[in-house]
């Protein structure tokens, strides 16, 4: 998957992050992703956050850092999901070719199974992990986690 899916993903789950948790941020959060895009290490670099306390700026801006987890989080399910497909796939190709050869209607794509329990609490343990490195307090960490997971299917 290119960079620029793996950035549309991460910013679809990120605003789900922040509509749950911030939505006062929601108005904000378009550019403050394509600047967090254009170079993350700045946008949550602790000396730029001690500048803008300078100019009476809002350090408590929750996208950036949604934007930070969602792509660990993103990263891991492309991963997972991948794997997922290619050992799912051989069977899928055969059976829409099976189809072909009958007067049959070719069986429709599968659905994507919701994550399992066990997959879920990955996701929280990488998003909790994610949001620690990029300087979040435990007790928002956890929100954030939270947040994720629940954006998300789970059996």
């Amino acid at each position: 998957m290119d960079s620029r899916a793996e950035q549309a993903l991460s910013g679809e789950l990120a605003r789900h992050v922040v509509d749950r948790l911030a939505p006062d941020e929601m108005a904000v959060f378009d550019p403050v992703a394509q600047e967090y895009f254009a170079d993350p290490q700045a946008v949550l670099s602790p000396a730029r956050r001690a500048e803008a306390v300078g100019f009476g700026l809002d350090l408590a801006l929750l996208t950036p850092y949604a934007l930070a987890v969602a792509g660990s989080v993103v990263t891991w399910l492309v991963t997972t999901v991948s794997t997922a497909a290619r050992e799912e796939s051989e069977a899928l190709v055969t059976s829409w070719v099976r189809g072909l050869f009958r007067r049959t209607r070719a069986p429709e794509p599968a659905a994507v199974p919701p994550l399992t329990g066990e997959q879920a609490e990955t996701v929280r343990r990488i998003a909790v992990r994610q949001a620690r490195a990029v300087g979040l307090p435990d007790q928002q960490a956890a929100l954030v986690a939270d947040a994720i997971v629940g954006a998300i299917r789970v059996r």
